[in-house]
């Protein structure tokens, strides 16, 4: 059985609220596989191995691995070891938002998310061995912080956000600890993305929606990323049209009419594009492979 980790957080509260979560230790023995999504996750690998996957690719992690996942991702966890075990500190998005020391580690991630790679770091010993001690303070023991427990939670999470981005920097050899505006820029212009792709294919209306121009938001995406808007926006399409092919019995003109395009004709040709084979060549592809097995 799979369990998401988000749902975890949902059934304690944790998701509505304006702080963060750690589960640590986590030995998942029970499960066939760990999902992650709707939020910022930080996973420190302690003992063990495992299969990290999402849509784009699939990452073999161990023991002194950190990995970054962001809202814009959804990826899972399987294939472990019988004594696999993270530590998961889990920050909502809103929150993550507010805090002033986020854009940092987030221009040290950038550029992994703006190549569809997670960020999967390999820590030096001594870094991953204070940060482990960093996520066990979010632990049980803040609950008796009654007077101060929203300060201290704020402080932390920005202390523990900095300790990763200088990890980071070292990892990424990069040096810069100003805020970059052209990755602020592409951050917002991810969270637009996931919100809206299917609604809305052009690159006017996310240039429009962070009050710049198509220009600018184009000079900035390919700065960031080395490909343009164009390929961000085909490429959320594209998988998820290969997913729906794949995982659902809907039909080619529902999937269609549900990633926003003007008719089934014009995703075909999108499809084919992209792919190199039709929807329908691609779901009997599929379903022989499926049988196949």
């Amino acid at each position: 059985m799979d369990v998401s980790i988000y749902e975890v957080m949902k059934s304690f509260g944790v998701t509505a609220g304006s702080t963060c979560y750690c589960d640590f230790d986590m030995h998942p023995g029970d499960y066939s596989g760990i999902i992650f999504e709707r939020g910022f996750f930080f996973l420190l690998v302690i003992n063990g191995t495992a299969k990290l996957s999402d849509t784009y690719g699939n990452y073999d992690i161990c023991s002194g691995n950190l990995v970054v996942l962001t809202p814009s991702t959804t990826s899972s966890i399987e294939h472990f070891d019988a004594d696999f075990s993270l530590k998961i500190v889990y920050i909502v998005p809103s929150y993550f938002d507010s805090l002033p020391d986020g854009q940092p580690l987030y221009n040290q991630v950038a550029r992994y998310l703006g190549n569809y790679r997670l960020p999967v770091f390999i820590l030096e010993s001594d870094r991953f061995s204070y940060l482990k001690q960093t996520m066990v303070l979010f632990g049980d023991r803040l609950n008796i912080m009654n007077v101060y427990h929203d300060g201290i939670i704020r402080n932390l999470c920005n202390f523990f956000l900095l300790q990763m981005a200088d990890a980071l920097c070292v990892e990424n050899d990069d040096t810069t600890v100003f805020v970059k505006r052209e990755n602020e820029i592409f951050r917002n212009f991810k969270k637009l993305l996931v919100e809206n792709y299917r609604k809305h294919h052009s690159i006017g209306f996310y240039a429009d929606s962070l009050n710049i121009t198509t220009t600018y938001l184009s000079r900035v995406v390919k700065s960031v990323t080395g490909s343009t808007v164009c390929f961000h926006i085909s490429k959320m399409l594209c998988s998820d049209a290969r997913r729906l092919l794949e995982c659902t019995d809907m039909d080619i003109k529902e999937i269609s009419d549900m990633l926003g395009f003007s008719d089934q004709s014009v995703f075909g040709k999108f499809f084919m594009r992209k792919t190199g084979v039709s929807p329908l060549k691609f779901r009997m592809k599929n379903d022989l492979q499926r049988l196949d097995k």
